[in-house]
């Protein structure tokens, strides 16, 4: 099996504790959320229908074998369908609309470096600031990412990760 099957058979398996127990917790990888999720979190996501999500909340959703963490900037319903509209904290573009079928719940509690953190609904200007800091400015991001995996300890495993994720 390579590494693509194994990563789509994760998270199928992954999406089916979710449907069944109603709960289920993740590893945050990716660097799409910064600041709001950094790398190394550990997420907590609740199942959820999709007519309870409303702006604001975090979202995990399943697209072609691979999990996405973003967040909800609204819903809409182009040609009579639901669909949630949603993008990255740090991303400047939208991702392509999400249909209830790919659903699978949402963002309740992070737990980072010790701590358990509440997701935030809206975050404040500083935070966007800081975001769009991040998106917009490779150099600026991996100083970032660098200094939270000196100051946390993180070791190579997580600066692996966070390389694999800039390139």
């Amino acid at each position: 099996m390579n590494a693509e099957n194994r990563k789509e058979a994760g998270c199928s398996l992954a999406a089916e504790v979710l449907h069944s127990r109603g709960t289920l917790q993740l590893r945050a990888t990716g660097i799409s959320m910064l600041p709001t999720l950094w790398p190394g979190d550990l997420l907590t996501i609740q199942s959820r229908k999709f007519e309870q999500v409303e702006a604001g909340e975090i979202v995990l959703y399943s697209r072609e074998g691979r999990f996405f963490v973003h967040r909800v900037l609204g819903k809409s319903s182009p040609g009579g369908e639901p669909v949630l509209i949603t993008r990255g904290d740090c991303m400047s573009d939208y991702d392509p609309p999400i249909g209830p079928a790919e659903l699978l719940g949402t963002l309740t509690e992070i737990y980072r470096d010790g701590s358990l953190l509440a997701p935030t609904r809206k975050p404040g200007l500083f935070r966007r600031m800081f975001a769009r800091l991040l998106c917009h400015w490779s150099l600026f991001r991996r100083t970032v990412l660098r200094l939270k995996v000196l100051r946390t300890g993180g070791g190579r495993r997580l600066e692996f990760r966070i390389r694999k994720a800039l390139s």
